[in-house]
């Protein structure tokens, strides 16, 4: 019974997850021309993948940590990424 519910809820969510991505595409197809307006920023943004710690990410994106959690400032406060913490890491994560 429960699992049937689950499923049930689930789906409902699927459903209503795809009609605000719907209603928000174009505001955020503009804003995502904003805030990836470097190749630098998304190749960081592509490297959001919640296992990758930060300073690996400066390191294979080619930046320094300064630019590198400013950007991630600006994806974060964007609603692009999360940044997870595992002691003293941080590991960004995509939401979009």
């Amino acid at each position: 019974m429960v699992d049937k519910e689950n499923i049930l809820l689930n789906e409902k969510l699927d459903h209503i997850i795809a009609l605000l991505k719907v209603l928000a595409k174009k505001e955020v197809d503009e804003f995502r021309k904003s805030v990836f307006s470097t190749g630098k920023k998304r190749m960081i943004y592509d490297l959001c993948d919640g296992k990758t710690e930060i300073l690996e990410m400066a390191k294979k994106a080619g930046v320094t940590r300064q630019y590198l959690h400013a950007t991630l400032g600006e994806l974060e406060e964007a609603g692009f990424v999360i940044i997870g913490q595992k002691g003293r890491k941080r590991y960004p994560k995509k939401v979009m």
